[in-house]
């Protein structure tokens, strides 16, 4: 596609320097059976560097090679190079462009990107972006399979029976198709109308009616085995959250793949992950959708997986708030025929059930994962929260405090200035022995008295209380042995107060104002 855009635009031929071992079938077998990784550092890079220079011819859909050198390799170098020169308007288009390889390379962390723009008339307009390697770990190469029975159309059974040299129907069934087998091969033969003498014949002599016949029972009988997927390559969900952190950096990622599935007798496979923070994505959802590992940056309102990001997944349900969270959601589907619509393969519609279907239940595995973060973070923020309140009001309720206990031991050295016991007769009758709420309180006096008790010893003690009570019971008992042993505070009335409809109640104290009767 590069190729195609830059002959189109310029017209200037590509450039490819290339440096790759050539390991043999059995050679690449052995390291793998024995987990050796290919492009590892031990391996002595390729002695030869490849620099081609070549063209297309865009009639005939076929490469050009204008120059093919070799040179040795001093540097040890090893990999790909290509270089094309593509005409365009960089001042519109640059945001395009830095979107783009920003998204390649949350599709590609295995890959090394880089881009270099340079303005010579005004070199403050330069630029250079850059996003290095993140992951090792390569795909799994796509595997070469034979065409499903659903997935055929005139023109491909032609063309196989152009190429096949099978000289029987069954033969050319069983062999040039996959899922069938020599029972079902009878079957689609009886079903065209062939009987047990003729179903031998010989596929180059089917003619139009008979080929046309033959293919609407390949893709209307429901007998074949479906695709399984095996033949694809996906990205994989390690590679996938390593470029999501690596361009991004999310508070909280999850990740999750679909089972296969097939459409029209193409497999295909769904990838999601679903992204919560991030320097870059904007408040609400944000939509990222790769097909084939590709980026597809237009039509992005019409696409499945917009779609079903904004209209089919209850995001409440799973503790998030679609309209103020900064959510990533990205989608890459794998197939060997993507169902684009429109001849700019921009987009992906929504009418394919299977691929909505596939695409809702992926989202919604990473919705499952982030749910349980999510609701951990809402509790913390509940707790950091409460804890902020207390702290707001306990500098005026240890004065406060402080002033109550005031006033009562004034009113006791009162009543002792002017000879009132404290067991009044107006009150009623307590007996001799002292109780431990009269113990306690001349406690609390005498504290008073001694000056111990101050308002800013009850401001500390309440915060150790605030402290105390939002962490959990293995950070309570962990801090409780570390710290040093307290003497509890303990506030109880000092002139038997029993009326509690007056009581004002706090998670930490019950406040009893003190009504003395008429």
């Amino acid at each position: 596609m590069a190729l195609i855009w830059s002959k189109k635009s310029t017209g200037v031929p590509i450039k490819v320097t290339t440096a790759h071992l050539l390991l043999s079938k059995s050679a690449l077998k052995k390291k793998i059976n024995q987990n050796i990784d290919t492009a590892s550092s031990d391996i002595e890079p390729p002695k030869n560097v490849s620099t081609c220079v070549l063209d297309i011819d865009i009639t005939k859909n076929c490469p050009n090679i204008i120059k093919h050198t070799k040179r040795p390799n001093k540097d040890g170098w090893m990999g790909t190079e290509l270089e094309l020169l593509i005409a365009g308007n960089w001042t519109t288009y640059k945001s395009r462009i830095v979107t783009y390889l920003q998204q390649l390379a949350i599709i590609t962390p295995y890959a090394q990107l880089e881009l270099v723009y340079e303005n010579r008339s005004e070199p403050h307009r330069n630029m250079t972006l850059r996003h290095d390697r993140r992951s090792e770990q390569m795909p799994p190469l796509p595997k070469e399979i034979k065409h499903h029975p659903s997935s055929v159309n005139n023109i491909i059974v032609s063309q196989l029976i152009e190429r096949s040299n099978h000289k029987s129907l069954i033969d050319f069934l069983t062999k040039e198709l996959s899922c069938v087998t020599k029972p079902l091969a009878i079957r689609i033969a009886k079903e065209c109308g062939w009987d047990d003498d003729t179903m031998d014949i010989e596929p180059s002599d089917l003619d139009s009616r008979e080929l046309t016949k033959l293919v609407q029972v390949l893709r209307t009988v429901q007998m074949f085995r479906a695709p399984d997927g095996s033949c694809l390559s996906p990205l994989g969900e390690y590679n996938l959250n390593l470029g999501i952190r690596k361009v991004l950096e999310p508070e909280f990622v999850a990740t999750a793949r679909d089972k296969p599935s097939a459409y029209e007798g193409h497999p295909f496979l769904v990838e999601a992950a679903v992204s919560l923070g991030g320097k870059s994505d904007k408040e609400g959802i944000n939509v990222v959708r790769f097909a084939n590992r590709i980026p597809l940056l237009f039509e992005a309102g019409a696409d499945v997986c917009t779609r079903v990001a904004t209209s089919k997944i209850n995001w409440t349900a799973y503790k998030i708030d679609q309209k103020r969270d900064r959510i990533g959601v990205f989608v890459s589907i794998v197939s060997t025929k993507i169902p684009y619509k429109g001849t700019g393969k921009e987009y992906i519609g929504d009418d394919i059930t299977a691929i909505s279907v596939s695409v809702k239940r992926a989202l919604q595995q990473c919705c499952q994962q982030l749910r349980v973060h999510l609701m951990k973070r809402n509790a913390l923020r509940d707790q950091r929260d409460r804890k902020s309140k207390l702290v707001k009001y306990i500098p005026d309720v240890s004065r406060s405090l402080f002033e109550l206990l005031e006033g009562m031991r004034k009113r006791k050295e009162d009543l002792v200035a002017d000879g009132v016991s404290m067991n009044s007769p107006r009150k009623r009758p307590r007996p001799s022995n002292k109780t431990s709420q009269d113990m306690d309180t001349e406690k609390i006096i005498s504290k008073l008295e001694a000056e111990e008790i101050t308002v800013s010893v009850l401001k500390k003690s309440l915060e150790e209380a605030v402290d105390v009570h939002n962490l959990n019971e293995e950070q309570q008992e962990a801090k409780i042995s570390k710290t040093k042993e307290r003497i509890p505070l303990f506030l109880k009335p000092m002139f038997g107060l029993h009326d509690s409809s007056h009581d004002i109640q706090h998670p930490l104290f019950t406040f009893r104002p003190m009504v003395i009767p008429k």
